[in-house]
């Protein structure tokens, strides 16, 4: 009798040890069964846009400006009419552009705190390509081969003579290329996380 209860006990183990194997092994055939692997290839950008200014010319480095009201009496140091040239270049490096891109130049002194209301004291003349830029009708920026350029000229005059003792002028130039309503492009937005942080 106690060799049949051994025996029963081992056939017992055996069963469940057995059942237990075939038990695991249907539960990983299933999962095999309904699961699969689909590869997507996704391409990814190896070369992006570039946007640049360029200074071209001008007068500016090499004559010093002449207030109007004041002759000039040597042509090899002084100047009425100070020149400045630049040169907007968009490249697409290979990125297929068909937003239109336009050209928006907003300018400003900086006096360095060597004088107040520098406005008053110059005329500034802006053209783009040969035509006086207007903040309303901004140059379209058109690529050829890729390749978009936009000539900028500025002419600076002084009207009246300057009081202050060593005045000191910088203009500054600011660029960016903007949609037809005069809005600046900004990158993609992180939909995906943002999903993420709601849900969580």
């Amino acid at each position: 009798m106690l060799k049949n209860q051994t025996k029963n006990k081992v056939f017992t183990t055996l069963v469940v040890f057995i059942s237990l194997f075939f038990t695991i092994i249907s539960i990983y055939a299933l999962k095999n069964y309904f699961a699969q692997q689909k590869k997507e290839k996704i391409q990814l950008m190896n070369n992006c846009p570039s946007f640049a200014i360029e200074r071209t010319g001008g007068n500016n480095e090499d004559k010093i400006l002449l207030p109007i009201p004041i002759p000039n009496l040597n042509q090899q140091k002084y100047q009425h009419l100070i020149t400045i040239d630049h040169k907007a270049i968009l490249n697409s490096d290979g990125m297929e552009i068909t937003t239109p891109l336009y050209l928006k130049i907003a300018t400003r002194y900086d006096t360095q705190a060597t004088f107040n209301h520098p406005e008053k004291y110059f005329n500034l003349s802006l053209k783009t390509n040969n035509f006086e830029y207007q903040d309303t009708k901004r140059p379209l920026m058109t690529l050829e081969n890729g390749l978009g350029t936009i000539k900028i000229q500025f002419s600076i005059e002084q009207k009246e003579i300057i009081k202050a003792k060593n005045p000191r002028l910088e203009l500054i130039c600011d660029y960016e290329l903007v949609d037809a309503q005069g809005k600046v492009f900004g990158g993609g937005s992180q939909t995906i996380e943002n999903k993420i942080d709601q849900l969580a």
